[in-house]
């Protein structure tokens, strides 16, 4: 039989492990907390095991969560384009960055970031174990969504959030009830959601004031219980349940080596069966590929026509360097050159614009700066006042100062005018 074993760093002793054994039926058959790798493995050894394989269980302020919309269903192009379909939503150089593809809804793929290095260090502090690794997740991916539209646990000195969107958040808990007010009003809907709070004892004991506030939140409908299991048991429950979404890091270079080594394993058992239906289907994908290489050189094409058409006396940049080097240009500009403030602004406001949800049918009418007044004003006509209000709520959640004017509505939705400036 397989089994997984479950480790997470215990938070009293972080060099000692929670940890959790259970089988591919879920089952837990061994389990204990602030226990060192040694004492683990013998008792490993006393139940007499095989087929174990480590699934780490890491912080979520590691790991941060990105949405992705890429056309296409080939996982090769989609790969590709994915590092820059998620860079702005980053703050960091993107080849820095490791990226875990998840599932995919509404026409977006759901990412897990993480800090390469990060990722590198945990995966050589479990490769020291003697099973192999098969899955490192983010910690507050894996809780449990039932019917609610968030899920939290309350732990220690943070709070862990799941929200049925795919996002996931590690939060102070003094600050959880201010945040989870921005998750409400971002959400802009007339029906109060559901909100789950797991907390476990000494957390209820310790954090009463911070709790009874969020327990009191108007515009949500809070069912608050005590956490009887260890949340060790609860995010392994999260992992194992099935069609829970949940994204493995362990992907690319960082994935299990008999993956790696043997990508058509799981096609053996069914090679002779779907023999033909192979052969259709690489027909199918080197049509679609080469359908995608003549778009690229398409877009190189008139992304070089641009950029001459802008820079004509430069003649050492070529499709190939042209994204590095306006980057280079841009970040100049930025941290001091001309445009700088007008750029950071833009860049803001352009990434809040890409974190709402309709953002399709919310249109820019004109953007003006004042470079005496260090003010961007943005004309924008929306849906609903609203989907103009969520875009506010974000940038002022980013520290800047946002403000809505002018609003005017009309049969065909709503205009109103967007203020921005550095500073809260």
């Amino acid at each position: 039989m397989a089994y997984t074993l479950f480790l997470r760093d215990n938070p009293d002793t972080p060099s000692c492990y929670d940890w959790l054994l259970a089988d591919v039926a879920g089952e837990t058959h061994a389990h204990g907390e602030g226990a060192e790798r040694a004492e683990i493995e013998a008792r490993l050894g006393e139940l007499d095991v095989s087929r174990v394989q480590i699934a780490g269980i890491i912080s979520a302020f590691d790991v941060t969560h990105c949405t992705a919309r890429i056309p296409g269903r080939q996982k090769r192009v989609i790969h590709q384009a994915l590092p820059f379909a998620v860079e702005e939503q980053i703050a960091q150089d993107i080849d820095s960055v490791h990226l875990a593809l998840g599932s995919q809804s509404n026409n977006e793929w759901q990412v897990a970031a993480i800090d390469e290095p990060t990722l590198q260090a945990y995966m050589e502090r479990l490769e020291a174990w003697e099973y192999p690794v098969g899955a490192i997740y983010a910690d507050a991916m894996l809780l449990p969504l039932d019917k609610h539209q968030w899920t939290i646990l309350v732990e220690t000195e943070q709070a862990l959030i799941h929200s049925r969107d795919g996002a996931w958040y590690a939060v102070a808990v003094e600050a959880l009830s201010v945040f989870v007010d921005s998750l409400v009003d971002s959400r802009g809907s007339e029906t109060p959601p559901g909100l789950q709070v797991l907390a476990t004892s000494e957390a209820q004991e310790k954090h009463r004031m911070a709790l009874a506030a969020l327990d009191q939140n108007p515009d949500a409908l809070v069912h608050m219980e005590e956490l009887t299991e260890s949340p060790l048991a609860l995010m392994a429950r999260g992992a194992l349940a099935e069609g829970a979404g949940v994204i493995n890091l362990c992907q690319g270079r960082f994935a299990p080596a008999d993956t790696r080594q043997h990508p058509l394993r799981r096609w053996r058992p069914v090679a002779v069966v779907a023999a033909i239906g192979i052969v259709l289907q690489l027909g199918f994908m080197l049509a679609e590929g080469y359908y995608y290489e003549q778009q690229a050189h398409r877009f190189n094409r008139q992304a070089m026509a641009i950029y001459d058409d802008l820079f004509p006396n430069d003649t050492r940049t070529h499709a190939g360097n042209v994204k590095r080097v306006l980057t280079g240009k841009l970040r100049a500009a930025e941290e001091g050159g001309k445009g700088g403030e007008f750029l950071t602004l833009l860049r803001y406001t352009g990434h809040q614009y890409q974190q709402l949800t309709n953002s399709e049918s919310l249109h820019f009418d004109a953007i003006q700066f004042s470079a005496q007044r260090g003010e961007l004003r943005v004309e924008l006509r929306g849906e609903s006042f609203s989907q103009l209000d969520s875009m506010r709520t974000g940038l002022s959640n980013a520290g800047l100062s946002a403000q809505i004017g002018s609003v005017v509505n009309n049969d065909d939705g709503t205009r109103a005018r967007l203020t921005i400036t550095q500073g809260g």
